[in-house]
C-alpha cells in the first residue's frame, strides 16, 4: 500500500499553514478563501468588510456597498500571502438606476505539493486550489437604505479531491448623507444547502463616518461567527488629498496571533496601505501582518468607465 508524504519543506509549509488557519480564522479547514478580504481597503483597515461607502468596489465585502458605485467599475487584484500562496481577483460593477449587477471571481493557489511513496519513491506532484466565482445584485430603496446579496459557487480541488459548494451573503447599508455616517450588517458566506463540511458563516455589523473636524474617516466592526466566536476591527482613512488616502487598522485577532517567540508579535493584527486615484484609474495597496508568519502584501487596480 502506498500513502502520500510530503518533504522537509512542504512539511513546513502546512504546518505554518495549518497554524495561520487555526490562529487566525480558528473556524474550519476549508473554505478560508472566503473569509479573506480581497478589497485593499478592508485589508488596510483591520479586515473589516461591513461598510464601504467610498463609490469603489469591495471585492468580497457587504454585496450592498456597491450601491455607492456610480459608473460601470472593473477591477482586478493580487495578494502575495504567506508561505508562497497567491490569490488573485477580478470583478466589476454595472450600475442600472437604483440597482447594481456585479459579478465577482476569487482565486487561491496554496503551491505545488511533492507526492512519494512510503519508500520515498517520487510519483509527481499535486496542488491545492480553491476558486470562488459570485452574481451580486443591490437595490436602493431610498437614499439612506440599501439592500444587496450575493450567490457564489465555491470550489476546492486538493489532488484527486475536489468539492464544490453553493452559499450566499446578505447585506444592508443605512447611510445618512448629512452626517456622514453609514451602518451596514452584512451576513457572510451562509451556505445555499448542503455542504460538504461548515461553512465559516459571520454576522458583520460596522459603522463608518467621517469626523466633524478632522479629515479621517473611521470604520468600527463586530464580527461575530457561528463557533461563538466575537472580535472586533477598527480602521482610519486619512483623507490626505481628494486624491489620495492613507489607511491603517487593527483586528483583534493579533492576541490569537502573538506566539511569544518572536519580536513580530507587537505588529500582529496590525495593517496600513494607501489609495490613489488618477483620472477613474484607482490603484490601492494593502499590508497586513500576521505576526511571527511573516506578512501579507496586496495590490489593486480599479478602472471607472
Amino acid at each position: 500500500m502506498y500513502i502520500k508524504v510530503m518533504d522537509n519543506q512542504r512539511i513546513k509549509f502546512t504546518l505554518l499553514l495549518l497554524l495561520m488557519v487555526s490562529a487566525v480564522y480558528a473556524e474550519t479547514p476549508s473554505y478560508q478563501l472566503l473569509n479573506y478580504p480581497f478589497s485593499n481597503r478592508s485589508a488596510a483597515m483591520g479586515g473589516g468588510r461591513a461598510v464601504d461607502p467610498s463609490g469603489n468596489m469591495d471585492i468580497q465585502g457587504n454585496p450592498a456597498n456597491a450601491s455607492f458605485v456610480k459608473n460601470i467599475q472593473i477591477q482586478t487584484g493580487y495578494i502575495n500571502h504567506v508561505v508562497g500562496i497567491k490569490g488573485y481577483s477580478m470583478g466589476g460593477v454595472m450600475p442600472l438606476e437604483r440597482h447594481r449587477l456585479s459579478v465577482e471571481t476569487i482565486y487561491f493557489n496554496y503551491g505545488d505539493f511533492n507526492k512519494t511513496s512510503i519508500t520515498g519513491v517520487n510519483e509527481g506532484v499535486f496542488s491545492v486550489q480553491e476558486l470562488s466565482t459570485s452574481l451580486g445584485y443591490v437595490f436602493q430603496f431610498s437614499e439612506s437604505v440599501r439592500l444587496g446579496t450575493r450567490v457564489g459557487v465555491f470550489q476546492q480541488t486538493a489532488d484527486a479531491r475536489s468539492l464544490s459548494d453553493s452559499y450566499y451573503d446578505l447585506g444592508a447599508i443605512y447611510h445618512k448623507e448629512l452626517d456622514s455616517l453609514t451602518i451596514g450588517v452584512f451576513l457572510v458566506s451562509a451556505p445555499l444547502g448542503a455542504s460538504a463540511e461548515q461553512f465559516p458563516t459571520q454576522l458583520r455589523v460596522g459603522s463608518s463616518k467621517i469626523l466633524s473636524h478632522l479629515p479621517l474617516r473611521l470604520n468600527l466592526e463586530g464580527i461575530y461567527d457561528f463557533e461563538n466566536q466575537f472580535r472586533f476591527a477598527v480602521g482610519a482613512e486619512i483623507l490626505i488629498h481628494p486624491s489620495f488616502k492613507v489607511r491603517l487598522g487593527i483586528n483583534s485577532n493579533r492576541f490569537d496571533l502573538q506566539t511569544g517567540i518572536s519580536e513580530s508579535d507587537f505588529t500582529a493584527g496590525m495593517s496600513a496601505g494607501f489609495a490613489f486615484d488618477w483620472h477613474g484609474i484607482m490603484i490601492e495597496s494593502a499590508t497586513q501582518s500576521f505576526g511571527a508568519l511573516g506578512w501579507v502584501s496586496q495590490m489593486g487596480v480599479s478602472y471607472h468607465l
